[in-house]
């Protein structure tokens, strides 16, 4: 058995885009530890929690973990779990690889795999700290990625401006920035699209298969049908047969238009035809806005690796009774 078919596996992307569904597509092709959770290290724990070589930040940070329902969904034992990070945890790294080795240990599992989808804008941290990661980016229409943020609301926007364009705008900055993050590592990060993966799965779970060398079955998925392989994890209730261009229903045409305009030259570059013709006056208009949420996303994440991450990072998603983990 090679070292990268039991290396552990990141799928990423921006949130909305199908990585949950690859995700428990992998925890249905077996090998796999099943932990249907998000866990959000990299992107909110460890910068909360800062330096993780002194003994009183792990501490806390696996205090804070231990009483969320991301852990209480793996089933450890929380005492067991909190002395192993204080002993063996240096960073941010060691403290996921120590969480899901352990979670393994429990179910006799030979690998694990992670999917808090903004670990994309984090690939050289955490290859600098688990150094055989393998990641996989879903990308998803970025048109219909907006508006099933802006059903869960997710994105604040700038005063008086449409949820739509600034989930669309988050979607476009998570995308490239990803993509930028990930260049250094390129042997190690796959990018599928979501329409690809709907549309015929077994070539791309070939795809998959070859790169994190692990045969994967499309019809043993659907037998064993983990979470949303079997229950869509949809924002749209009643609509689950409907996933492709669904943001041509959801919007009146000058909503539908302006987030056209706005995110064209980001859809083009990933592929995706784009119908509106956009006059100049738009295309300033909207490629305008379109900066300013990249560059206000862009800041607040940079701000994130300072000091001030202790005021910017808010911990409100591991207070117990926050998410829903298993849905």
């Amino acid at each position: 058995m090679s070292a990268r078919s039991v290396a552990p596996v990141f799928v990423v992307g921006s949130p909305r885009s199908g990585t949950t569904l690859l995700y428990h597509m992998l925890l249905s092709a077996g090998r796999f530890a099943i932990y249907r959770a998000e866990t959000h290290v990299f992107n909110t724990l460890a910068p909360r929690f800062g330096d993780l070589t002194q003994r009183g930040n792990r501490a806390a940070m696996a205090d804070v973990f231990a009483r969320s329902d991301m852990f209480t969904v793996s089933g450890l034992d929380a005492a067991a779990f909190k002395r192993e990070i204080e002993e063996k945890c240096a960073n941010a790294g060691d403290f996921l690889r120590l969480f899901m080795e352990s979670i393994c240990q429990a179910q006799g599992a030979t690998r694990w795999a992670e999917t808090t989808p903004v670990h994309i804008l984090h690939v050289p941290e955490i290859k600098a700290t688990i150094p055989d990661a393998l990641f996989i980016h879903v990308v998803r229409d970025g048109r219909d990625v907006a508006v099933s943020m802006m059903k869960q609301g997710w994105v604040r926007t700038f005063p008086g401006d449409r949820p739509e364009r600034a989930a669309g705008a988050f979607w476009s900055w998570v995308v490239e920035a990803g993509q930028a993050a990930s260049r250094g590592h390129a042997g190690d990060v796959l990018q599928v699209t979501y329409e690809e993966l709907t549309a015929a799965p077994q070539p791309v779970l070939d795809r998959i298969g070859a790169f994190i060398e692990q045969p994967l079955s499309h019809d043993d998925i659907l037998r064993a049908g983990v979470g949303s392989v079997s229950r869509p994890n949809t924002s749209f209730p009643g609509q689950a047969q409907r996933f492709l261009g669904r943001w041509k229903g959801e919007l009146d045409e000058p909503r539908a238009r302006a987030l056209e305009v706005m995110l064209a030259p980001v859809l083009e570059r990933q592929g995706y035809q784009v119908e509106a013709a956009a006059t100049g006056g738009e295309r300033v208009r909207w490629g305008a806005l379109l900066g300013l949420y990249r560059a206000w996303f862009g800041a607040r994440q940079a701000l994130k690796a300072t000091p001030l991450a202790h005021q910017l990072v808010s911990l409100d998603l591991f207070a117990p009774g926050a998410v829903n983990p298993g849905a």
